[in-house]
């Protein structure tokens, strides 16, 4: 009966947050929500380390500020106790030139009552860096790299 409990709060909490709703998403998670989004903060410093349920409001805006659209698909989602995991395929569609972007994360959730008091989620940041350029880094990075090692 938990498992069904906390599933059915994720799948709320996606949808809201996809959606753009802030207030029924931050409902969905508990006031001393910790969060992690492992990427770097240098290109990405609303993400990162988070604590409490204001980060999901900000992180509503934020992109909403990038993107003119927001959608996932959730793929993949494992179930235990208070514990969630989750694969998600998400489409971004910029601002600024129309140009859809694609990723794929993988979330870790743990919940409290029913509530979200854990969020850490993973994506390829290189891959997606190259998609909001619109460009490939992949010889000059790897020619860095080599130049590097060289020494």
């Amino acid at each position: 009966m938990t498992e069904d409990l906390n599933r059915q709060s994720l799948l709320k909490f996606l949808d809201a947050f996809y959606a753009g709703d802030a207030e029924t998403a931050t409902a969905c998670c508990d006031e001393a929500i910790d969060s992690i989004t492992y990427a770097p903060i240098e290109l990405f410093p609303h993400l990162g380390h988070k604590h409490g349920n204001g980060w999901v409001t900000e992180a509503i805006r934020t992109q909403q500020q990038r993107y003119s659209s927001r959608k996932y698909d959730l793929k993949f989602m494992a179930v235990d106790g208070d514990k969630i995991a989750t694969m998600q395929f998400l489409s971004l569609r910029k601002h600024d030139d129309d140009r859809v972007v694609h990723l794929e994360s993988a979330e870790f959730f743990t919940f409290r009552a029913g509530l979200i008091l854990m969020h850490r989620s993973f994506f390829d940041s290189f891959d997606f860096v190259q998609q909001l350029l619109g460009r490939d880094l992949t010889d000059s990075f790897a020619a860095s790299v080599r130049d590097t090692l060289r020494r």
